[in-house]
């Protein structure tokens, strides 16, 4: 592969940002490489999988988490890097179409272009978004009402308003935590405010301490920071005091770009053109975090306040879950080191659990077992909601089988598979369930000490995806995600949580989704 040759300039360039030129070459062979598909067995399905709780094992498993709650054990983690741009998508396409000046103009263009109709009900129910009446007021500031411009024209000046920061709400250039979600009567809640007054419901120790991390742009922590202040004295006159903390996506896990010659993609000063790695470089931050029961979610998916104590509830119970896995395997590792038959208590707590023995492990002897088993128990451990597959993009729970013939359970996002394979491509298409981002994970030993996150990756399981870069198509690495492949060799359990508990906004229209559930 061409182009790869590093000057000193690279190397110090490099340096600069903690890769190593090792690592930096090892990229250079997965590109040549190409992407290692999974091998999908089967959809994880109810029964099959994927757990039901009854009413009494949902009840069973909040007492459990709510006695360990207290103890001071659990927080959350929320990755908020992602930028709001592709939120806006739709709304940008005005500035694509000069004849489009009013909204009857919209409405009229959208009746044969499919690609403005999510446009149009942006601007058909603007009054509806939390943001309204700031951008009523900005349109005041310049003499007009969002009223007028929608009937006279020009929508370039309302969607200019809402996107820009120099000269108008700046929403465009924010990070999508940060972003108006809500509005209850005069107040606006962002998506970050809401990830914090959530996980007050469930994270909170006898103390009244709530423990919560955020991954977050550079550039908007200050922002973010201040945020944070406000809330705090919300929930502090409420007996909750915050204890939040902030860290940015590591310079050392960027990844290089390359064109379609496979050679090294370079910025305009002749820099090598590097780009964030993906949700998968956060397990760095999630590991220097040193959580116990850590709960991760999207940032994009917040309830409103109707649906927030469905959600607590929801994460108790898997929680509580969590905390019963925990507990067998601690215990059945416990036995296998003190007791000689401790191999028969494995092979019951495994049992229990559902999990899969590889396919050689009845021609290993009892030595060997009691071996196997030291390293299978002794492991992270996540368990996962699922919901309903309801069309929405995104990763699935799938039976996976690696290159030894082991099948167990994964999640797998579609640029994984091989989409040139009939039978994987027939495996993806009939999931019956779709994968939320609602995981809370066990991350110390039954000795208290943190996992070393990084030796449980499937390092194989990187994505190759493409991404434009000035007009020019480049392909671009990501790391094994953070759910997917950098969580691949964990203990997991799905479990079937209600659609309910799945709010997510991935364009700006999705907000108005919520205000119709809302209404129902």
């Amino acid at each position: 592969m061409k182009g790869w040759e590093l000057s000193k300039e690279d190397l110090i360039y490099l340096a600069d940002h903690g890769i190593d030129p090792e690592i930096f070459n090892r990229y250079r062979s997965l590109f040549e490489a190409g992407k290692y598909p999974p091998d999908l067995v089967r959809p994880c399905t109810l029964g099959d999988g994927i757990e039901f709780l009854g009413s009494e094992d949902q009840e069973a498993y909040i007492e459990l988490y709510e006695s360990e709650a207290l103890k001071g054990r659990c927080s959350k983690f929320v990755p908020a890097s992602g930028a709001a741009t592709r939120m806006f998508q739709s709304l940008c396409l005005i500035f694509q179409h000069d004849s489009i000046n009013t909204l009857k103009d919209l409405a009229s263009k959208a009746a044969t272009k499919p690609e403005l109709k999510d446009t149009l009900k942006f601007f058909q129910h603007i009054s509806k978004f939390p943001f309204f009446p700031e951008l009523q007021s900005w349109c005041k500031s310049h003499g007009l009402s969002v009223e007028e411009i929608l009937e006279k024209g020009p929508l370039k000046l309302i969607t200019r308003g809402i996107l820009r920061h120099h000269d108008g709400l700046g929403l465009g250039t924010l990070p999508k935590a940060l972003l108006p979600f809500h509005r209850y009567g005069e107040e606006v809640l962002t998506a970050f405010d809401e990830h914090i007054l959530e996980a007050a419901g469930y994270v909170t120790d006898e103390n009244g301490i709530c423990q919560i991390h955020f991954t977050v742009p550079e550039e908007h922590l200050t922002r973010f920071e201040k945020r944070a202040e406000t809330i705090s004295k919300r929930l502090a006159a409420q007996g909750v005091h915050l204890n939040i903390s902030f860290s940015i996506q590591h310079p050392s896990t960027h990844t290089p770009a390359v064109n379609q010659k496979g050679e090294l993609v370079r910025r305009h000063d002749g820099k090598i053109l590097l780009r964030p790695g993906g949700h998968g470089a956060l397990l760095k931050n999630l590991q220097e975090f040193g959580g116990d029961i850590v709960f991760i979610k999207n940032v994009d998916n917040v309830p409103e306040d109707h649906i927030k104590p469905l959600v607590v509830r929801w994460k108790k119970i898997l929680g509580g879950m969590l905390i019963a896995v925990e507990r067998d395997f601690n215990q059945a590792l416990d036995q296998l080191e003190k007791d000689p038959d401790g191999v028969a208590k494995a092979e019951a707590v495994w049992a229990k659990w559902k999990q899969v023995l590889p396919p050689n492990y009845d021609n290993l002897n009892n030595t060997e077992k009691k071996r196997l088993f030291s390293f299978l128990l002794d492991r992270p451990k996540r368990v996962c909601g699922m919901v309903q597959n309801v069309g929405q993009p995104g990763g699935g729970p799938f039976w996976v089988k690696d290159p030894k013939g082991w099948i167990c359970r994964q999640i797998i996002e579609k640029p994984q598979i091989d989409s040139n394979n009939p039978q994987q491509v027939a495996i993806w298409n009939a999931s019956t369930h779709f994968n939320p981002v609602d995981v809370v994970c066990a991350l110390k030993n039954s000795h208290g000490k943190p996992y070393q996150l990084f030796q449980f990756v499937d390092q194989t399981s990187y994505i190759i995806t493409e991404k434009s870069h000035h007009g020019i198509l480049t392909k671009v690495l990501e790391h094994p995600g953070l759910w997917n492949g950098s969580m691949a060799w964990w203990i997991t359990v799905f479990v079937e949580v209600p659609r309910e508990t799945f709010y997510p906004v991935k364009q700006i229209t999705d907000l108005l989704e919520k205000e119709s559930l809302k209404e129902k």
